[in-house]
């Protein structure tokens, strides 16, 4: 511990100071010569890797070397770069949330290209030898080899209450063809165009059971799931029986199956 023993200071006159450190002799300085002084610390580690001529304090300033507690304090208002500049530990904010991606079309979300179709089937058969209306059922398969346009297979079958003495009616048809789509949203329409031949009960005197049809229509899918559509529907029957041809139509409801 070391200590300053200052005597007289007193301005105007000349005196002499002495300072005296632990068990050195004493060491006469003259009050001029105060600035230069160092007070060092009174803890020997607070100095331990500090250069001697920075030990002095930098808060405050000595106004008159013959008055120690006078002093002058820094000016706290003053701008201070370190102030201004933003601190390094503030975290920049998050980036922001991406934006949602667009509904992906009906066939990205069904990847399988299968399509298996079980319908409720109203056939309205009309020819020179009888007239028909039969229920009946509609059974289809479709590959969608691309987005647009499908190879369909189909069936129908129906029956009818007899159109002569104790003659039911009874229909079979079967045809494949291309079938197109033409949207990709919920409500998918479609149409097809189908080649194939019918088969026809009663036999008549004007000719075989057997002929050719064209089935020509169209409809929509409304999709319900991933796997599953509804699905409605209304044909154009062309078919050649009896030497002629017949104009007939088909009403299809039911639904669709991806797999």
């Amino acid at each position: 511990m070391q200590s300053v023993l200052v005597c007289g200071l007193a301005r105007g006159q000349n005196q002499t100071v002495f300072l005296a450190s632990g068990t050195e002799p004493a060491v006469a300085v003259a009050p001029g010569s105060l600035l230069a002084l160092q007070f060092p610390a009174t803890d020997s580690s607070l100095t331990a890797n500090t250069p001697p001529d920075r030990r002095s304090f930098s808060s405050f300033t000595i106004a008159d070397p013959s008055n120690l507690a006078s002093y002058a304090p820094l000016d706290a208002s003053a701008p201070s770069a370190e102030a201004d500049a933003t601190p390094s530990w503030v975290a920049s904010p998050p980036p922001p949330a991406p934006e949602p991606k667009p509904r992906p079309s009906y066939y990205n979300e069904n990847p399988n290209k299968w399509q298996l179709g079980v319908a409720f089937a109203l056939v309205r058969f009309r020819s020179s030898v009888y007239y028909a209306s039969a229920p009946g059922f509609n059974t289809s398969l479709a590959y969608w080899w691309k987005e647009w346009v499908a190879i369909e297979g189909s069936v129908t079958t129906a029956f009818a209450p007899p159109v002569f003495a104790n003659e039911h009616f009874r229909y079979l048809s079967y045809g494949a063809g291309p079938k197109f789509s033409f949207g990709h949203a919920r409500l998918e329409p479609w149409a097809h165009a189908l080649v194939g031949g019918v088969h026809l009960i009663p036999q008549t005197a004007s000719g075989g059971q057997n002929g050719a049809e064209i089935t020509l229509g169209g409809g929509a899918d409304y999709v319900i799931n991933d796997l599953i559509s509804a699905k409605a529907g209304v044909d154009y029957l062309g078919t050649h029986m009896f030497g002629e041809w017949q104009s007939s139509l088909q009403i299809v409801a039911g639904f669709s199956f991806r797999f």
